[in-house]
């Protein structure tokens, strides 16, 4: 049997895991046998799937690892409960995985027959092992931050709105409660800024600001959704990730781009992003060229941006990956 190259020594059982919000469909298959041995649904938290490991390792001995696919942060769960009792867990990109599927049910598909088809990819070696995050309080500082000025706009348009409708009748106490909200999230939010860069100290962090619109922000918001840049073998994969890619429409044999984005993978680092391109088009030669250029072909500035946001990626990911700082191409030099 032929073995990926990240693979671990071959497991006793795979535990396949189908993934959704509030619960997990698991399937135990024997390695030996390729015998499902178990099915069992479970809630997904942490609690009640590390009790399902630690009930299958107690029945049925041997060697455990778990295989689901990537669905955002639905899988997290998973990942804190392997980690903490040692056992691996394989991923998959969520599109291997439903060509995979689609490819293999015969009949009616069911959350059971995924994770029972989940399983046994995982017993031919697809996917990869999971790595601990090594830049996990960055990942959670970076998206505290955003979450944090996502609050504070929508808390100025209300305070704004509401104090419209009475239409100066708010009494100056609470108007003056309303400021102390409004500035207590502006500073709770400078903090978390300032935290956030703080975690995120290294090479990386340094390399990634010499790129025109990526800040000490920006670059930690991109270390933390990132964490390992060798985890992506191309640059159009961390394009995919972070959902800056096309959707494509195939009609008959025609096969065509319809302009929107797929926005799989993370709209944290998708926003971060997008947010680092409206800087840089200004800044950067080949990036501002690129911008107009796609404004004169009648583009808006929303998706002329994700034009550059896509390009900007493409930076991130050979500057990372080759560790020198960023320089301007000659060609559009001045």
């Amino acid at each position: 049997m032929s073995k990926n190259s990240t693979n671990e020594a071959e497991a006793d059982y795979y535990l396949g895991v189908d993934v959704a919000k509030s619960k997990l469909d698991v399937s135990l298959l024997e390695s030996r046998s390729g015998r499902e041995l178990t099915h069992r649904i479970v809630a997904n938290s942490t609690e009640a799937i590390s009790s399902l490991l630690e009930d299958c390792l107690v029945d049925y001995g041997g060697s455990l690892q778990c295989v689901a696919e990537a669905t955002g942060t639905y899988h997290f769960n998973l990942l804190y409960a392997a980690e903490g009792l040692g056992i691996p867990v394989r991923v998959y990109n969520p599109i291997i995985t439903k060509s995979g599927i689609k490819a293999s049910v015969r009949g009616k598909k069911t959350d059971r027959t995924d994770a029972l088809l989940i399983a046994r990819m995982g017993l031919r070696g697809e996917g990869r092992i999971h790595t601990p995050e090594g830049y996990k309080t960055v990942k959670y500082y970076a998206r505290g931050c955003q979450k944090l000025s996502i609050m504070d706009s929508a808390f100025s348009k209300y305070k704004t709105h509401f104090t419209e409708l009475l239409e100066g009748e708010v009494t100056p106490e609470f108007t003056a409660l309303l400021s102390g909200v409004r500035q207590a999230i502006t500073e709770a939010r400078a903090q978390l800024y300032k935290d956030t860069a703080t975690s995120a100290q290294g090479k990386s962090f340094r390399l990634l600001q010499t790129i025109p619109g990526i800040g000490p922000y920006i670059a930690a918001s991109i270390i933390g959704e990132v964490q390992d840049i060798k985890r992506f073998d191309s640059s159009k994969a961390l394009v995919a990730y972070a959902g800056l890619d096309p959707k494509i429409r195939q009609s008959g044999k025609a096969l065509n781009s319809t302009g929107r984005l797929t926005k799989r993978g993370s709209s944290y680092l998708r926003r971060s992003l997008f947010i680092a391109a409206n800087v840089a088009r200004m800044h950067d030669p080949q990036l501002k060229t690129l911008y107009e250029k796609k404004k004169s072909e009648g583009k808006t500035h929303k998706e002329a941006t994700c034009v550059v946001a896509r390009k900007l990626v493409r930076i991130v990911w050979s500057v990372w990956r080759n560790g020198k700082d960023y320089t301007v191409p000659e060609e559009t030099k001045a």
